[in-house]
């Protein structure tokens, strides 16, 4: 993960997840001595926000589960001789104690072999996790999740929150942008993304001809949009670095476009074709920063994106294959499938979370994958360098590849260390899908 897990895109599971044609409902059969590990299947659990205040931004993640599952049990014949059953897939309510309790339950009652995966704003059961000896695989919203040797978190463990600055700063140089605002919202997952923006934008801005001129990182939810698009237009503010969820978001957009405005504007969430097509009139020229291959990338030269999509609508997740989340819990999916096949025909829970921190290049998925390579000799702990991400502006109510992409190689990568030279990104790893 090179920068912050976030808020991602309002998309609705609807019915085709009770649907699933999964064989997922089969009870195992528990041997002595390796937890939800039977001859013929594997079984493992979620902990998932799936209903509350803030599951729609988290739920998705189990469509992406389920359909991989689906393809490796149906297409592949599961894993050395065994199908992966995701047989309890707990509701924490977007609630921090529900979260507690249903770790507590998928280990000490329901004896899973895994957790794929943890799609939460919360996480608040990571201590007990991170000593349970349970492969865990999940969203990142926070910095809990690096230093365990069994939690594997989509993009690598560790959230560095100063990676996305040069990121930022290369979409202000390359639409011309002068005058920048930063507004986040006051809770971790969202602050911490953008506190170092502040003071990184106005150094980049020394170089490239652009100044930060307004920022506010203590938004209460429910801001009076109104009063800081005010503000903003009076500074005459034309580029907007947004580190909120989307609906506050569309709040500020909103009320930007009411006061005339029509700043560039670079989103962190919100990247969902539906809240487009409801919101393009507020939604122009705004860019969204992601951390995989864009859904709107050839599939022709991205077959590992096509193998996902073709598998969500095939086992009927197909109204979330364009979700951000959806497509983490097929990156977790994958990463532990990936274990449990090379932990061979006699697997433990310590032989999988061994076998996983051998992989040195994870790339989200099979058919050349989805990501940048994830490092899993390192990842619990550092991140890898460059770090990468990809871009896509909306048009009308479509998003597309910016002008300054290649839509065969969309990646934008910058060193770590060290000031950036924006007019010169660097290569993407090699493994990159695309690179």
């Amino acid at each position: 993960m090179r920068h912050s897990g976030r808020l991602l895109a309002t998309v609705t599971l609807g019915v085709a997840l009770l649907a699933s044609t999964s064989a997922f409902a089969a009870a195992a059969v528990r041997p002595r001595g390796v937890p939800g590990l039977s001859a013929k299947q594997v079984t493992v659990g979620a902990i998932v926000s799936q209903s509350g205040p803030l599951a729609a931004d988290f739920k998705p993640y189990l469509s992406g589960v389920y359909a991989y599952f689906d393809y490796v049990n149906k297409e592949l014949g599961g894993v050395n001789g065994r199908t992966i059953n995701l047989q309890y897939a707990l509701d924490d309510t977007s609630n921090p104690t529900t979260d507690v309790n249903d770790a507590r339950t998928l280990v000490t009652a329901d004896h899973v072999f895994g957790i794929v995966g943890v799609s939460t704003p919360f996480f608040q059961a990571s201590s007990y996790l991170s000593t349970s000896g349970v492969p865990t695989f999940g969203y990142a919203t926070g910095n809990v999740w690096g230093g365990p040797k069994n939690f594997f978190a989509d993009y690598g463990s560790v959230l560095n929150y100063n990676s996305s600055i040069p990121q930022f700063a290369y979409i202000a140089h390359k639409t011309k942008a002068t005058k920048i605002a930063v507004i986040a919202l006051g809770y971790p997952a969202s602050k911490a993304e953008c506190k170092g923006a502040v003071t990184g934008l106005a150094t980049y801005g020394k170089t490239y001809g652009f100044k930060m001129v307004y920022s506010n990182i203590n938004e209460p939810f429910g801001a009076n949009w109104g009063i800081e698009a005010s503000k903003m237009r009076t500074l005459g503010v034309n580029m907007v670095v947004n580190c909120m969820d989307v609906n506050s978001n569309i709040g500020l957009s909103t009320a930007m476009a009411s006061q005339g405005m029509k700043p560039v504007q670079l989103w962190l969430d919100g990247y969902d074709r539906n809240i487009l097509k409801k919101n393009a009139a507020v939604m122009k020229n705004t860019y969204l920063m992601l951390q995989h291959v864009p859904f709107e990338a050839p599939s022709a030269s991205f077959p590992g994106l096509a193998l996902y999509f073709k598998e969500m609508v095939k086992y009927g997740f197909g109204a979330d294959e364009y979700s951000d989340v959806a497509l983490m819990g097929w990156e977790s999916a994958n990463t532990f499938t990936m274990g449990l096949r090379a932990a061979g025909k006699s697997p433990t829970q310590a032989s999988v979370i061994a076998a996983i921190n051998k992989i040195t290049k994870d790339i989200g998925g099979p058919s050349g994958g989805v990501t940048a390579p994830v490092n899993w000799t390192l990842a619990h702990t550092k991140n890898t360098s460059p770090a990468c991400e990809t871009f896509v502006v909306t048009s009308g109510s479509s998003f597309v590849q910016p002008s300054f992409t290649k839509a065969a190689h969309p990646w934008v990568c910058f060193p770590l260390s060290g000031k950036a030279n924006l007019n010169a990104p660097v290569k993407a790893p090699a493994g990159t899908p695309g690179a």
